[in-house]
């Protein structure tokens, strides 16, 4: 009985080997992959600061980010301020003199042309700018919001410092409806334009005075503010960001470190 019991067991165990070496296949092929983050963070990421003094402002290092990736990606950026100190994000934009010409899309700028440095509050409580370069007498910064076929319905000026919440608004029909990434002409799809215009070009209502639009300063790219840290890097663009902190006079006598995330 042994032995035939092992007999059969042997017998079911050589059947099992043939079909294993009958069992075949036409080909392989194999996949590998080299996996990169979109986003490139660059720059002087750690930086010490001494002999800050209660009540002083201060700018940390210039942040680069990249998106090197094919589509546009929204970023949270957050940090861990005290509530002794209030940090903001400053990015920073060009503008710019343009031939003004109604009958085309794209405006190219003036030979020669003059342009202005802005500097303004990306990610902050409230939205602020300032002119670094080139500011002229005369002049200020309006955001312009766009209407619907913008040309034969030009919209209002909005002075910088009557602007209410995040940009662009949610009627600015450069939030979605015009992509300029489609026309070539920036790399920035959609945004807020900010341009430096003459205060005398613009009354109470703050229609502007488009006899006089080869005097204003345009975009150069579209800008954004949130106050929640949300912005969107678009493909193939770097946002330089700044971060400031502002140390509260009373309340704030210790050893601090913010740490800035971006997600």
């Amino acid at each position: 009985m042994k032995k035939n019991f092992l007999l059969i067991l042997i017998s079911i165990l050589g059947i099992g080997f043939v079909s294993a070496v009958l069992i075949g296949y036409y080909s392989l092929f194999s996949t590998t992959f080299n996996v990169k983050q979109p986003i490139q963070v660059t720059g002087n990421l750690t930086q010490t600061v001494e002999n800050v003094l209660s009540g002083d402002t201060f700018r940390g290092n210039v942040i680069n980010i990249s998106n090197i990736g094919t589509s546009k990606r929204n970023l949270n950026i957050t940090d861990n301020s005290p509530e002794c100190i209030t940090t903001r994000y400053i990015g920073s934009t060009t503008l710019i003199q343009k031939v003004v010409n109604f009958t085309k899309t794209v405006w190219e700028i003036k030979p020669n042309a003059e342009n202005i440095t802005v500097d303004y509050i990306l990610i902050g409580n409230n939205f602020t700018t300032n002119v670094t370069r080139g500011a002229k007498a005369g002049y200020i910064l309006i955001y312009y919001k766009d209407n619907s076929n913008r040309f034969a319905s030009p919209a209002n000026a909005i002075k910088v410092e009557d602007v209410v919440g995040n940009l662009p608004y949610e009627n600015d029909k450069n939030l979605e409806e015009y992509n300029y990434c489609n026309t070539g002409e920036y790399s920035t799809c959609h945004g807020a334009k900010i341009w430096y215009v003459p205060l005398n070009a613009t009354n109470e209502g703050g229609n502007l005075d488009w006899n006089r639009a080869s005097e204003f300063f345009y975009e150069t790219e579209l800008i954004q503010f949130n106050s929640e840290g949300k912005i969107t890097i678009y493909p193939n663009t770097t946002t330089e960001l700044i971060p400031e902190y502002s140390v509260y006079s009373y309340g704030c006598e210790s050893n601090y470190t913010i740490i800035t995330k971006i997600a």
